[in-house]
């Protein structure tokens, strides 16, 4: 009690620079120990460590451009922690409420999806769980490729990522789930790549059976074929499977990256091109970026 008391009657201005040094969580904590911490955490001075160096752009270049102006700098950071659409409705920004981190979404359409514009392959259409206007669903293709493109100085520097896949399977698909799928995320010049194998597998276990007795075992012969084209480096044990989210989609994590002080060029990619069988059913609505903790 005696050292928090002591803490109290520092200046605000020693208390804000104390404050500089945490996180928006602790800053929120700390406001709940004197009235002084309370003026330091919610000031200005604060806030704008938290926030974006380019903040007021983002927002101005946003969805919520019309919006009233906001009376703070913390007001403005609680505001970008819910995602926001930018260029066009084609991105999406958030700042992660406990750490202040950008997290970064590209929509389908910003991925460069192999034959996407070929109607028989690929459709586009509107979905009630996404936040974006489409999303691409597979018709039918034996050749799934896709790939997501952006820069490291749209991340916060010095930070661990991992990529994800967002993405649901149809009630129809099928041909998904006979192939691993490949997926990999590399940095710059290759000094960081991130790879491994996924499975899209689907819940209902009625589909499997049927696929397994009209397939036979040719996921047995994929998993062999995949061996020997990638020796020592393949583990049939460590291939992911599709995670579930609270939204209703589902996500694959692509790899991870660690951003440091240098803007970079970063490539994700997710690719099923080994199998040669009919795939569809898949809908994908984004490659989302975000902290790995």
């Amino acid at each position: 009690m005696a050292g928090i008391s002591s803490i109290g009657v520092l200046p605000e201005d020693c208390i804000s620079a104390i404050l500089l040094l945490t996180t928006p969580t602790d800053a929120g904590k700390l406001s709940l120990v004197s009235s002084t911490f309370r003026s330091a955490a919610e000031s200005d001075v604060v806030w704008s460590r938290f926030l974006p160096r380019n903040y007021a752009e983002i927002m101005a270049a946003s969805d919520i451009a019309g919006e009233l102006p906001l009376c703070s700098k913390r007001e403005a950071f609680f505001r970008l922690c819910s995602p926001i659409l930018i260029d066009g409705g084609k991105k999406s920004f958030e700042l992660e409420r406990f750490s202040g981190k950008i997290c970064y979404t590209l929509s389908a359409r910003e991925l460069a999806i192999t034959w996407s514009s070929d109607p028989l392959c690929w459709s586009w259409k509107s979905d009630p769980q996404s936040r974006f206007a489409e999303v691409a669903e597979l018709r039918a293709s034996s050749w799934v490729e896709i790939h997501g493109r952006t820069r490291t100085g749209r991340l916060s520097p010095n930070t661990l990522y991992g990529a994800y896949l967002v993405v649901k399977i149809s009630e129809k698909g099928y041909g998904l789930d006979l192939m691993p799928a490949q997926v990999c995320v590399q940095l710059g010049d290759a000094l960081q790549s991130s790879q491994g194998s996924v499975w899209l597998r689907r819940k209902e276990q009625s589909n499997l059976k049927m696929e397994s007795l009209f397939y036979g075992n040719r996921r047995e012969r994929a998993i062999k074929l995949l061996a020997s084209d990638l020796g020592e480096d393949f583990d049939s044990n460590g291939i992911r499977d599709l995670r579930e989210r609270d939204d209703g989609w589902s996500e694959i994590e692509l790899g991870e990256f660690f951003t440091g002080e240098y803007d970079e060029h970063l490539t994700m990619s997710f690719l099923e091109t080994k199998g040669f069988q009919l795939k569809s059913g898949l809908v994908v609505q984004a490659i989302q970026i975000r902290p790995k903790h």
